[in-house]
């Protein structure tokens, strides 16, 4: 079934995060000139607006920083998959990432702080998003 909810698009400076996370690497931005970490992949650094950005490669691993069940009132596209996790994840490298997370046994057992590691949904041959789940679940997605 093709998938059907927005997808982000595909720019010359993003290419290489998405072409990373179809090989099921997580990408980040670093500024060469105030060494900060970014993430959403820019065009220009959000604290000095530096245009020296390289990627480098994520450990994939962080700890929850605030999460919440999605029961009622989602986006339409969205509502079939209701109920789901949005959360916000900081990274070991300092960034701060908001996706969905996956692969949990029980909502009510989730714990503020608890370690996650990124996992790739391929929703389409080009897009492959970024989720996460709970360290030692041995969830993935089917391809």
């Amino acid at each position: 079934m093709p998938y059907t909810k927005p997808l982000p698009k595909i720019r010359p400076y993003t290419k290489e995060f998405w072409e990373a996370a179809k090989q099921g690497e997580l990408l980040i931005q670093h500024c060469k000139d105030c060494d900060k970490n970014i993430f959403y992949p820019r065009e220009v650094c959000p604290k000095c607006q530096s245009t020296h950005l390289e990627y480098i490669k994520s450990g994939g691993r962080g700890r929850l920083f605030s999460f919440s069940l999605v029961e009622k009132g989602a986006p339409p596209d969205f509502k079939e998959d209701q109920p789901y996790v949005i959360c916000l994840v900081n990274m070991y490298e300092k960034v701060r990432i908001g996706s969905m997370l996956v692969g949990y046994d029980d909502y009510a057992a989730l714990k503020l702080g608890q370690e996650v590691e990124v996992v790739f949904d391929p929703v389409t041959d080009d897009i492959h998003l970024p989720k996460f789940k709970p360290v030692g679940s041995d969830f993935s997605f089917k391809k």
